[in-house]
């Protein structure tokens, strides 16, 4: 009989280290450093069916930052992997002082088993994935340098700096006044990251192209500053403006001369003015964010996000794509962008992320 006991004892501790040594394999990191532990492994819980998910936003789900995010959940959704059922469920205009409260609640409420925090909330996150060692967290976007997720946080973003260096090419074969301009929101990395690739994206199509200015107008969502900012830019002789915020559509419609690019979400349907989107896209890292989640709970895989920001950086990993392109833009156009657009996916051309401002 102790021998038998003996045998079971060690039996146990094998199966407790196997099931404690997780997957780390949820998707390129923008560094190298080593992970964060991962979680204790659960064991596997009966095969789920259903998956409710929370997302707080800081705006509204109006704003092509979280437009965009619900786009791509909605696409997910639709798609039903691992035969899920999902939901998503949005919160609105929640201050980050607000964040680790909502965050708890929705914890608390034992509805949702994915909370992402679809801005800089990573504080609030921090100090709650400690009490709920089962539900996934993830959050998104720039300021989070001085903090790591890790277990069951997941820090994700996208970079759209190649369809804009897309867009960049129509607009340097399309203007007349080899100017052109952008308005942008503050001089943060993830905003320079495009604007820099859509002038450089011009610049290689037209070396005569000239920025006309870029106006940061500090603020995430103010169209009238972003109008009057793109106006100026237009008086200034700019013919097309990279639209990084909402506002300038309106300046180069009452100009009636001048055309812009969408950013973020696919704006064509905007307004006429509108040449093409450089559009962000998050179903791979959605889809990755359902993958550990579900292995957790079907197998028992132990959450292992890094503690460095998980990056969809390019058009091959499906972090971004380029927008329809409006039947205003000549053919020899299209195929000049097509062109680039293979080389892209082909990785035959390499689009440099730069992070300065323009200049």
């Amino acid at each position: 009989m102790r021998k038998v006991l003996i045998r079971v004892l060690i039996a146990l501790a094998i199966v407790a280290s196997v099931a404690a040594c997780g997957s780390d394999d949820d998707g390129e990191t923008a560094d190298t450093a080593a992970p964060a532990p991962a979680t204790t492994a659960a064991p596997a819980d009966e095969t789920p069916t259903e998956l409710d998910v929370a997302m707080i936003l800081l705006g509204t789900k109006e704003e092509g930052w979280y437009a965009t995010f619900i786009d791509s959940m909605n696409r997910v959704i639709e798609s039903q992997p691992h035969g899920l059922t999902m939901t998503l469920d949005t919160f609105e205009e929640i201050a980050y002082a607000d964040g680790e409260r909502v965050i708890r609640d929705l914890a608390q409420q034992g509805k949702y088993e994915m909370i992402v925090a679809h801005s800089t909330y990573v504080d609030g996150v921090q100090a709650v994935q400690g009490d709920y060692p089962d539900m996934l967290f993830a959050y998104s976007g720039s300021g989070n340098d001085d903090h790591v997720g890790g277990t069951n946080a997941y820090w994700i973003d996208v970079f759209i700096h190649e369809p804009a260096y897309l867009a960049g090419i129509i607009a340097g074969m399309m203007t007349e006044t080899n100017k052109l301009s952008a308005v942008a929101a503050f001089p943060f990395p993830n905003v320079n990251g495009p604007l820099n690739a859509f002038f450089d994206g011009a610049r290689s199509v037209n070396p005569d192209v000239e920025i006309a200015g870029v106006t940061y107008i500090e603020s995430w969502f103010d169209p009238a500053t972003g109008a009057n900012a793109a106006a100026a830019q237009i008086d200034a002789g700019a013919d097309i403006v990279y639209a990084e915020r909402f506002g300038p559509f309106a300046a180069a419609e009452e100009a009636g001369n001048v055309r812009a690019i969408g950013h973020f979400t696919d704006q064509l349907g905007l307004s006429d003015i509108v040449l093409t989107s450089a559009v962000a896209q998050w179903d791979a890292a959605i889809n990755d964010l359902v993958d550990a989640w579900y292995a957790y709970h079907t197998e028992g895989t132990a959450y292992n996000a890094p503690g460095e920001r998980i990056v969809y950086q390019s058009m091959r990993d499906g972090g971004s794509a380029l927008g329809a392109i409006s039947d205003a833009v000549p053919a020899d156009v299209v195929a000049a962008v097509e062109e680039a657009e293979a080389a892209i996916l082909a990785g035959d051309l390499t689009i440099p992320l730069v992070l300065d401002s323009p200049s």
